[in-house]
């Protein structure tokens, strides 16, 4: 019995046996099967994606960045921003560990190398040893933009240290701002990434940013070289093209210079806001904005607004949200992203309406009796007393609110409207400069605009504009009525200088007639004595407007806008400043002197000569050392001037001021014989707030020179001296020369 059971179960154990191996045959036959069919797929069905698939698993490609083009000013060569030679230090991990088999050995090599790159680069020694632990890697960068001086230490660390294959530096570049903050809101910066983030390096950066190369070879998981066969392939880098702006930088230094000046004499809660226009063509010759901003540290606060950033209580959070804000305000161009209410200097362009259409002439008379009441609400004029009656030149000069309330309602609905669209307020002025806001009147609010709308808008105010669109507006006035297109850059050029690509802006349209618009610029010619510069001709106008915004009644904006020279405009002048606190908030006051600094400046530097003398004969002085006291006193007496000796010699041992120094007509020279001490013992005395025959007075009877500025065609009525630049209570030598500016008590809006 046992038997016969034995054998039933060997013989079951065989069968399930013989039963299990034809499984494993059926298995490993469909097994095999799939594996062909798989294989046939992978050769018959799209090879070549997975011919590219296995290529790129051992093939390595390494990006080599373009340079950035260059930016210009208008001449061409002088460089703005420009991408300059740098250095980036990065390790390689595996060739540390590759280095030894001995682990010890390995973790005082990383920890000596850590030690060495952190005192050079002031980078984070536990940084630097994290990134060495990645043993498989060759690319660990430490830190990127070395400085001149990290670049050397690094060079002789690795050759002292004989960490060739360890430590390594790759050239790249860096964009750098000749300047700093130099037309900063016009030129914009770029990141990190080579990427233009705003100004002209975001609106040109397709052409800037040039196109990477590439550098495509085989290597292993631990980035050895493969001999494959597959060649090494060199794809070299594009450079971007290089930008020629409009901005000319002499007048761009003036107009920031000037505007600093202004800030910190009237001392506003905003900005102060200044562009120069090529008034025929539209280019866009100076565009500035202070408080500005260091463009090799776009990312830092400047000193203004790190001041507010000092003074803000809030929770770590909050203080962290208030300097982002604080940021994108201080790199907020406010030329093209502001909008304000144009005041008084909207008043050209109710002229212009008026004018075109013949709703008035020029013997059209006003009366104005201080007020005037429209639909129940009373507007008044800045002159509380009224202007009596007065033609149209006499109403503009004295820029009349009641009178060109008249002059809107005679110009009608209608033909204000189009003419509001015609001069390009309805919509952006189509500039190439980026942010550019739209302005605020009543197409966008869809308020009612009735007859207390017109009158408001006739002189300037209930709507809002942009600079660059009012200064594009008022300059078909001075250009005899063509509406330009403002922008910011006119070429594009390769290393070798050569144009690529021009940008060539035609007008938009004739809004007026040229005899419109000399007529204008004639009334306006020299009409506001605080923007005047001797020896030109100026075409100004003001404008005063309270800003409705904000929580304060007392809030305005300062603003100017000038034409020169008077017979043939060549640029326009927009000057804003934004709630001036320092006690004179009208444009006459604030913002007209800020122009004439200006136009002081850049009318010669434009080659535009003088229209006529200026009102005192300048004299440039010869050297008379070593003359005869008698015969150099003689001489300079016959040029009109004061000549104070200093001694009992015969003969001239030195002179005060200097020779080929220039003084005014009525100056002073003081000659020293005896070798007399040249010292400083004249007193300077306080002039502010004197009248200029005072001032003048005074500092000739105490043996010193004088220059004035501000006086306008020798008209010393109703102006005071504001600033001296030799300050009170100085001692200096005498014949020294204190330079006086002058101010008009003007309240015209």
């Amino acid at each position: 019995m046992n038997t016969a059971k034995n054998t039933r179960s060997a013989g079951a154990t065989a069968r399930t046996m013989v039963i299990r191996g034809k499984w494993a045959l059926v298995f490993i036959f469909a097994a095999m099967l799939a594996l062909c069919v798989r294989f046939a797929y992978l050769q018959l069905y799209d090879p070549g994606n997975y011919r590219v698939a296995a290529l790129n698993q051992y093939t390595s490609s390494v990006t080599i960045d373009a340079r950035r083009g260059t930016i210009y000013a208008s001449d061409g060569t002088t460089a703005l921003a420009v991408s300059a030679t740098v250095y980036n230090c990065f390790i390689s991990p595996y060739d540390i560990f590759d280095s030894s088999e001995d682990n010890a050995e390995i973790n005082a090599l990383i920890n000596k190398i850590a030690d060495g790159l952190s005192g050079i680069l002031s980078v984070d020694r536990n940084e630097i040893i994290s990134k060495a632990g990645k043993t498989t890697s060759k690319y660990q960068m430490i830190k990127k933009y070395l400085s001149d001086s990290e670049e050397a230490a690094i060079r002789e660390y690795i050759k002292e240290n004989d960490y060739e294959q360890i430590i390594h530096l790759e050239e790249t570049t860096k964009r750098v701002y000749r300047a700093g903050s130099f037309a900063a809101h016009v030129i914009g910066f770029s990141g990190s990434d080579n990427q233009g983030l705003s100004g002209i390096e975001y609106t040109y950066d397709r052409y800037l940013r040039g196109t990477p190369g590439r550098h495509m070879r085989a290597t292993d998981a631990y980035g050895k070289d493969l001999e494959t066969g597959v060649k090494s392939t060199y794809i070299p880098a594009q450079n971007g093209l290089n930008v020629v702006t409009t901005i000319d930088w002499k007048i761009q230094d003036t107009v920031e210079k000037c505007i600093r000046m202004a800030y910190e004499e009237n001392k506003p809660n905003g900005r102060v806001t200044a562009i120069v226009m090529d008034v025929n063509n539209g280019e866009i010759l100076a565009m500035g904005i202070y408080p500005s901003f260091d463009l090799n540290n776009y990312n830092k606060l400047s000193d203004e607004y790190q001041k507010k950033y000092d003074t803000f209580i809030g929770t770590e959070e909050e203080r962290a949200a208030y300097k982002t804000n604080l940021l994108y305000e201080m790199w907020n161009n406010t030329a093209v992203s502001q909008t304000y209410e144009p005041g008084s200097t909207f008043k050209i362009i109710t002229s212009a309406m008026a004018l075109e259409e013949g709703a008035i002439t020029l013997d059209t008379h006003f009366n104005c009796r201080g007020s005037v009441s429209i639909g129940g609400t009373v507007i008044h004029c800045h002159n509380i007393y009224g202007h009596g009656d007065q033609t149209f030149p006499e109403a503009l000069v004295n820029s009349c609110n009641p009178a060109f309330i008249k002059i809107g309602e005679a110009v009608g609905y209608k033909n204000f409207n189009k003419y509001f669209e015609e001069f390009g307020y309805n919509k952006t002025s189509g500039s190439d400069i980026m942010g550019e806001a739209s302005s605020i009147y009543y197409g966008t609010t869809g308020i009612y605009f009735g007859a207390v709308e017109l009158a408001a808008y006739s002189f300037g105010q209930t709507f809002k504009v942009t600079p660059i669109q009012h200064i594009r507006a008022v300059s078909a006035v001075a250009n005899g009525g063509d509406l330009v297109v403002p922008h910011v850059v006119k070429a594009l050029v390769d290393d070798q200088g050569n144009v690529v690509k021009s940008f060539d802006y035609e007008p938009d349209r004739q809004v007026i007639s040229k005899k419109t618009s000399d007529t204008i610029c004639e009334i306006l010619t020299d009409s506001t004595k605080n923007a005047s510069v001797s020896g030109y001709h100026i075409i100004s106008k003001t404008g005063t407007s309270e800003k409705r915004d904000t929580k304060r009644e007392d809030d305005y904006i300062s603003s100017c806008v000038s034409f020169a020279p008077a017979a043939d405009p060549r640029i326009a002048v927009l000057v804003t400043v934004d709630d001036p606190t320092a006690g004179q908030y009208f444009g006459s006051a604030v913002a007209a002197p800020v122009v004439a600094n200006i136009l002081t400046e850049v009318l010669p530097h434009m080659g535009i000569t003088p229209s006529g003398d200026s009102e005192k004969q300048s004299i440039k002085l010869e050297d008379y050392r070593n003359s005869k006291t008698e015969d150099a006193k003689t001489a300079i007496e016959s040029l009109g001037l004061k000549c104070v000796v200093k001694g009992n010699g015969k003969r001239v041992t030195e002179q005060m001021p200097r020779f080929d120094t220039v003084i005014n007509g009525e100056g002073v020279v003081v000659l020293y014989t005896d070798n007399s001490e040249v010292k400083p013992d004249v007193k300077v005395p306080n002039l502010i707030n004197s009248s200029p025959n005072a001032a003048i007075k005074s500092l000739i009877n105490s043996n010193l020179n004088v220059t004035v500025t501000g006086i306008f065609n020798g008209d010393y009525r109703n102006c005071k001296v504001v600033s001296q630049s030799v300050p009170a209570g100085s001692y200096v030598t005498p014949g020294t020369t204190v330079e006086l500016v002058f101010r008009y008590e003007e309240a015209i809006e």
